[in-house]
């Protein structure tokens, strides 16, 4: 008995030392499968043993802008579907896995790190400069192509080999803003309504420096997000005679700017980041609040291009709601990844980087996606004026103008 009981213990501590040998193995290879992560779908090298391809959405589908974080999932799975039913991309059905970082920047960082661990070739979004930013060294880090909205100039200054802009940059909005309030509409003092965040103060640094360079009066008034009350900075605004505002903030604090500058009597012109021209920021305002304000926005429904009708038509007819700017952007962005994939002719992730770099002259509804030095992929911008409550196309214009 005594030599069966020691014969048992023996083999037990063999079995123990044998699965701790096997499992260390295993997390080695993942570590340096540059396809993959702890967490996730072993690759080769290529990325390429076969099953799906992997693509991740960072959206914001709770928080404060749920209804534009569902814009984004339902505009990113739509290219998706239109891929896979024209047989996918390399021959390969694609997959697409959705994270939440609910507008928060831990949010994000946390799902980024997830869809990473779980094998994605690329991730389109988050849509927050914040978030943005708050994820650039993860994914610096880990080398996955990233597509985001933010845009914030700040982001150009990343140097980050990894990170890609779907849309403008403030650089180019808060510059073809400001040059449309004294160019076109004869503004000689210009203020400007400003969020403290990222994306507020890169909207106003650009125009700030317009105003500064043409020689125009400039003052201006930050807030924070979730500010209620806009008195104060409005009063100042009015008392001050400017002669035309530019708002540069997030929906729920545009359409509070709206109410009360129409209640306090600021009777100015006035020239909006892209929200003014949403309908999610629409239906919040009375007509008459935003009736002949103007947006500089990367997507305007009414627009003749074919690929914006195009896009509008399918949209619509899959969703039954109005198309708009997070879901034209989002699946511009989708349509880069998966060019990027099958330009690459591998799901390899460094590899796809290399195509996101070369992507030139693909045409989206935003535009013409050419990626430049700086990894920023739209170079155009449209003006449309609110008629009625509905944004009325008026021109486009590049940023090389």
């Amino acid at each position: 008995m005594k030599l069966d009981k020691l014969a048992g213990l023996l083999l037990a501590a063999a079995l123990v030392i044998t699965g701790c040998s096997s499992n260390s193995s295993n997390q080695s290879a993942l570590k340096t499968d540059p396809g993959s992560a702890a967490g996730g779908q072993a690759t080769d090298a290529s990325g390429d043993l076969g099953g799906t391809i992997k693509i991740g959405l960072i959206a914001m589908l709770t928080g404060s802008n749920p209804l534009n974080g569902l814009r984004m999932q339902q505009a990113v799975q739509m290219a998706v579907d239109e891929a896979n039913a024209k047989g996918g991309i390399l021959g390969r059905q694609v997959e697409l896995l959705v994270e939440d970082d609910q507008t928060l920047q831990d949010m994000a960082v946390t799902c980024a790190n997830k869809l990473i661990g779980e094998g994605v070739v690329g991730i389109v979004g988050p849509h927050r400069s914040t978030n943005a930013l708050a994820i650039e060294q993860v994914i610096n880090q880990k080398g996955v192509v990233t597509i985001t909205g933010g845009t914030t100039p700040q982001i150009t200054t990343l140097d980050n080999p990894y990170l890609f802009r779907c849309r403008a940059s403030d650089a180019i909005f808060a510059k073809v803003a400001a040059t449309y309030a004294v160019e076109k509409l004869g503004a000689k003092k210009v203020g400007m309504f400003y969020n403290n965040d990222e994306f507020g103060t890169g909207g106003e640094e650009t125009a700030r420096a317009y105003c500064k360079e043409k020689n125009i009066e400039y003052i201006s008034e930050g807030h924070n997000t979730n500010d209620k009350d806009f008195t104060g900075q409005i009063m100042k605004m009015k008392n001050a005679g400017v002669e035309a505002v530019l708002i540069w903030t997030h929906d729920p604090e545009l359409a509070i700017h709206a109410r009360q500058i129409k209640d306090l009597g600021l009777d100015v012109p006035v020239v909006c980041s892209p929200g003014v021209t949403m309908p999610q920021v629409i239906d919040m305002c009375e007509a008459e609040q935003i009736e002949g304000w103007y947006g500089v926005t990367d997507f305007v429904s009414g627009s003749t291009s074919p690929s914006t009708r195009q896009f509008v038509e399918a949209f619509e007819g899959k969703y039954n709601v109005p198309a708009e700017l997070f879901s034209a952007s989002y699946y511009g962005g989708a349509v880069a990844l998966l060019s990027a994939i099958e330009k690459a002719g591998t799901a390899d992730r460094e590899s796809v980087r290399k195509a996101m770099e070369e992507l030139k002259d693909i045409t989206v509804p935003v535009g013409v996606i050419t990626t430049d030095e700086n990894n920023d992929m739209m170079h155009e911008v449209s003006v449309a004026r609110l008629e009625n409550k509905v944004p009325v196309y008026v021109e486009t214009i590049k940023a090389s103008q």
